[in-house]
C-alpha cells in the first residue's frame, strides 16, 4: 500500500511543461521553420535571377541571294553574352556562322550574325527554324518564311 500511495503522490508531482513555456516553444520553432523557409526561397531567387539576368532575342532575319541568312540579336538582358562558333543552329542542324567574330555584345546592343544554309533551298518560298544560343546557354528562336 505504500507503494501505491508513493505512485500516486509521484504522478501528482509530476508537471507538464506550463502553457507559457509551451506557446514560447511553439512560436520559437515556427520562426525557425519561416527563417529556413525564407533562406531557401530566396536562395532558389537568387539563382533564378542570375539564370534570367542574361537574356537575348532574335530582332529580325533576312536572306541574301547567295545563300545566307543576316540575323539580326540583340541582348536584351542585364549583363553581356558571349557568343561562340556554335551558337547557330537552322532547322536544328549546326549552321556555319560568323557569330564568333566580335563574340561580345554589350547589354541593349545589337549584332549581325551572317549564317550559311545548311543546304541550297530550292523552292521559291521556304521556311527556317532559327536558334542563337550563347556561351552561357541563353537562347532565342524564331521561325521564319521566306517567299
Amino acid at each position: 500500500m505504500n507503494f501505491e500511495r508513493k505512485a500516486r503522490n509521484l504522478r501528482r508531482d509530476m508537471r507538464a511543461i506550463s502553457p507559457v513555456i509551451a506557446t514560447l516553444l511553439m512560436i520559437a520553432i515556427a520562426v525557425a521553420a519561416s527563417l529556413v523557409t525564407y533562406a531557401w526561397v530566396m536562395g532558389y531567387m537568387n539563382f533564378q535571377t542570375e539564370k534570367t539576368g542574361k537574356a537575348i532575342q532574335i530582332q529580325s532575319v533576312s536572306s541574301n541571294t547567295d545563300g545566307t541568312l543576316n540575323l539580326y540579336v540583340q541582348n536584351v538582358g542585364n549583363s553581356p553574352v558571349t557568343f561562340t562558333a556554335q551558337s547557330v543552329f537552322i532547322n536544328g542542324t549546326l549552321a556555319t556562322s560568323d557569330a564568333a567574330t566580335n563574340p561580345t555584345l554589350a547589354v541593349g546592343s545589337t549584332k549581325t550574325i551572317n549564317a550559311t544554309l545548311p543546304q541550297a533551298q530550292g523552292a521559291a518560298s521556304f521556311t527556317v527554324n532559327l536558334k542563337v544560343t550563347t556561351q552561357d546557354g541563353t537562347f532565342s528562336t524564331i521561325t521564319k518564311t521566306f517567299p
